[in-house]
């Protein structure tokens, strides 16, 4: 069955990699990066480079990201599909970002866009809308590191025809049943289901009954993550062929039109 992988962080040009555990593994090169991953099952992979400032002016932080996240799919050819890195606080900078990497390098996807504060009122911020306005002019993609409840709302109303990935999104058991009602009853609102979902019991199932498989989008996180136990728990969470596909790969070739 094909996998494609929607939330890895490849290393950065000089072998850094956007690691949290330092005890894990290190993953250093493209070929290292490659390898484990196809070893792990998946068929493609799809994400933006991630690393710690280290001095510069804010922009360019970003810019040199998506410099690497190019440079990698260099090397990493048709495997990797490249996410692009911007700052949503500076839409003069960012939207011309988005104008190149789309029309002349092909990038189809946003996202992981992170921030310190996984819950940040950026997402929802002025300067934030005026990049989404053109990601949904250009049907882009977003994915963005979590974000609170009436901020993934706002976002999803204020740009129906965009379509938003949250990862990382932790539902505790007091706040379950209303973000599963909010991504179910919201078009444009997709999931890439954070560990605290795929490491539970039962709740992978109960997430895909109660929104449908056609809302969750396959990602491991990797290399902050290990692939192979995700891809783990959605085989044995109960789900059959059509539900597996759809996650796996089906509903990200729908988001970015590689059908």
């Amino acid at each position: 069955m094909e996998i494609i992988d929607s939330h890895v962080h490849p290393p950065f040009s000089d072998g850094r990699n956007y690691h949290l555990f330092p005890e894990s593994m290190p993953v250093e090169t493209p070929e290292q990066f490659v390898k484990q991953l196809k070893q792990a099952g998946i068929s493609r992979c799809c994400g933006g480079v991630i690393f710690r400032p280290d001095g510069g002016d804010r922009f360019s932080r970003f810019s040199r990201m998506n410099q690497a996240a190019l440079k990698f799919r260099h090397k990493a050819g048709d495997f990797y599909l490249p996410g692009l890195q911007l700052d949503l606080e500076d839409p003069d900078k960012s939207c011309p970002e988005i104008e190149h990497y789309y029309h002349k390098e092909g990038f189809r996807w946003i996202g992981e866009i992170y921030f310190n504060s996984p819950i940040s009122d950026i997402f929802v911020s002025s300067t934030a809308f005026e990049i989404y306005d053109l990601a949904q002019k250009l049907s882009m993609p977003i994915s963005v590191s979590s974000a609170r409840m009436d901020y993934a709302h706002k976002m999803c109303l204020s740009f129906p025809n965009l379509s938003f990935i949250l990862s990382h999104v932790e539902m505790w058991r007091n706040d379950l049943g209303s973000w599963l009602n909010l991504i179910r009853e919201t078009p444009n609102l997709y999931v890439d289901l954070a560990p605290s979902i795929t490491s539970r019991f039962g709740l992978i199932k109960k997430f895909v009954d109660t929104v449908a498989s056609h809302k969750v989008i396959f990602g491991s996180g990797f290399p902050i993550r290990c692939p192979q136990s995700t891809i783990a728990s959605y085989l044995a969470a109960g789900l059959n062929d059509s539900q597996l596909e759809a996650i796996f790969s089906f509903n990200f070739k729908r988001l970015t039109r590689m059908m």
